[in-house]
């Protein structure tokens, strides 16, 4: 899961004194939108986009009803990485994984190094950068990265 695909601002202008210049301003007004996956091989699965602050009760119904359906269409077992992020509450996702014969496991504090996920969603936030122009709506600009795969999974 990733937070802050955010602040994409107006870029700084120049002209010639005296004579104003006029173009698309997206001004101070940022957007700021969650994005929830998971990454199985290279595939994403299970994106949703979350227009609210991520909060745990959120997070663990994704985790049981998207993640946890599309990780049982595989037919096999699964470890699931997860940062610690607050919202990622160890003992209620532990509950939710017993039974399903899948492993989750949480990475020692300040390592996104150590998560698969953490690329992608650096090269997606790269991508947005690139584009974001092209759209009226943050939320646009990541469907469109999503669903076109404009990133390398």
């Amino acid at each position: 899961m990733k937070q802050a695909l955010t602040n994409i601002t107006a870029v700084n202008t120049a002209g010639v004194r005296g004579m104003s210049i006029e173009g698309k301003k997206r001004g101070l007004r940022y957007s700021r939108i969650n994005l929830v996956a998971g990454k199985i091989g290279n595939a994403l699965t299970g994106s949703m986009i979350c227009r609210e602050t991520m909060e745990s009760e959120f997070f663990e119904e994704w985790f049981r009803e998207i993640l946890l359906r599309d990780i049982e269409k595989l037919g096999k077992k699964v470890l699931i990485v997860m940062d610690n992020a607050r919202f990622h509450r160890k003992n209620i996702l532990e509950k939710i994984i017993k039974g399903t014969g899948h492993c989750l496991l949480f990475l020692p504090p300040y390592s996104p190094y150590l998560n698969p996920i953490e690329k992608l969603w650096a090269d997606m936030k790269k991508k947005l950068k690139d584009i974001a122009h092209n759209f009226n709506t943050l939320e646009e600009a990541v469907t469109s990265v999503l669903f076109n795969k404009l990133v390398q999974f």
